[in-house]
């Protein structure tokens, strides 16, 4: 495995490991670049660009007359700048698709838990804004809007922080279309009526209900990649 990484990365390990061993907390500052050269036995060329890498995941951070500070990483940072490039290929567009459709149906538990009334004011707003529109454009990002509440409202920051990174690809593959209400078999309106008198276990059966159109339209969406038929070889 080590033979697979650069001299960098080596070193960037070999920080990680020794930050994890003298049981550094967040806020603390690790020893200055000269020191942990030394300690860590590289030269300060590489051992720059080991903490270059560490700083843009979010591990550390550079403040002023305190040096190199430990900080927690945002998991998220690597994900939000591949999702934005634009260069997933299809199949990984599909996965996240599916695995948006996952947390919504299974977070229900959770919604339970956290379950508070400036919550479902928010949620009764954006249904109200609903009924009095009927462009597209507006419903999808009203769309959005009721069910990254309905993230928020899990209590979950990593879970909402996910879903908002994921906003722009339901954007894009889950517009709201004319006929929405027709074809929709559990509205917002139900949703939010099971939220407020009833459980967990009928609030997962009506998500997944509700997103009905969404596992209808996935092989449109994403269409099966048709396998060219191998030529026979003559005699």
């Amino acid at each position: 495995m080590q033979k697979d990484l650069t001299l960098a990365e080596q070193i960037e390990r070999k920080i990680l490991k020794y930050i994890s061993e003298k049981g550094y907390q967040l806020g603390d500052a690790l020893p200055k670049e000269n020191e942990l050269a030394e300690i860590l036995g590289v030269s300060r060329v590489v051992l720059r660009e080991a903490l270059s890498r560490l700083r843009i995941l979010g591990f550390i951070e550079t403040k002023r007359k305190r040096g190199t500070v430990l900080t927690s990483p945002n998991i998220f940072y690597g994900f939000k700048t591949i999702l934005s490039s634009g260069t997933l290929d299809k199949d990984s567009m599909k996965d996240l698709y599916e695995v948006r459709l996952m947390l919504e149906i299974g977070m229900a538990d959770f919604l339970y838990l956290h379950k508070e009334e400036r919550y479902l004011n928010d949620l009764q707003r954006i249904i109200e804004e609903e009924n009095m529109t009927v462009d597209s454009e507006q419903l999808t990002k009203l769309d959005i809007r009721f069910h990254s509440t309905l993230y928020k409202m899990s209590g979950n920051k990593s879970l909402y922080a996910f879903q908002n990174l994921l906003n722009t690809l339901f954007a894009t593959y889950a517009p709201r279309r004319k006929d929405w209400k027709v074809k929709q078999i559990i509205s917002h309106e139900s949703l939010l009526e099971i939220l407020r008198c009833g459980t967990p276990d009928a609030f997962r059966t009506a998500m997944r209900l509700h997103l009905n159109t969404r596992f209808e339209n996935m092989d449109t969406l994403f269409p099966a990649k048709v396998s060219k038929p191998v030529e026979e070889e003559e005699e």
